[in-house]
């Protein structure tokens, strides 16, 4: 069984390639989790942790981290105890037909139960599909090195045809 990490630069297309394969697949059932911005406190933007499949209301149980832009620096606050309490609750897997990870990054790097339950599901045997940045760390190298995971590189030339062979994956 091969799971599949998407990487490449930001912003070249990577969430929405998975966005539309999941629109042409809708019998299957999504678990695992995606993240998505929406408004934070003090004029940032909150970037939350919900589940894969369906929307929940936003706040802070699900709150993964905040950014506040200063100018032209950006600061960010972790929120690891939400990584490591409600990531392994979505990564759990029970009725599911794929784990969707979207994304994996280096604002985990403080939740060693999420990293934990991460590479379970590396380990197991239901499909998982994700997002994994492009940055050095030692759990976002562990998850590119893991002999179950293949990793395709995003384009934003090669995106058309990156979706074409993911619907052809598993």
């Amino acid at each position: 069984m091969r799971h599949l990490f998407l990487t490449g630069d930001i912003q070249v297309g990577k969430s929405t390639v998975i966005r539309r394969f999941l629109s042409a697949r809708p019998e299957l059932r999504v678990g695992g989790f995606r993240t998505v911005a929406g408004p934070g406190e003090d004029g940032g933007d909150g970037i939350y942790l919900v589940p894969g499949g369906h929307d929940v209301p936003l706040g802070p149980e699900n709150l993964a981290f905040l950014r506040r832009k200063d100018g032209r620096t950006r600061e960010f606050t972790v929120f690891s105890g939400v990584f490591d309490t409600l990531g392994p609750v979505l990564l759990a897997g029970r009725d599911c037909d794929l784990i969707l990870m979207d994304e994996l990054g280096t604002k985990e790097e403080n939740a060693p139960d999420f990293q934990r339950a991460v590479l379970r599901c590396l380990d197991g045997k239901t499909p998982v599909l994700g997002v994994v940045q492009q940055r050095v760390g030692p759990f976002l190298d562990t998850v590119r090195a893991h002999p179950n995971a293949e990793v395709w590189t995003v384009s934003r030339e090669n995106r058309e045809n990156i979706y074409q062979r993911l619907l052809n994956w598993n």
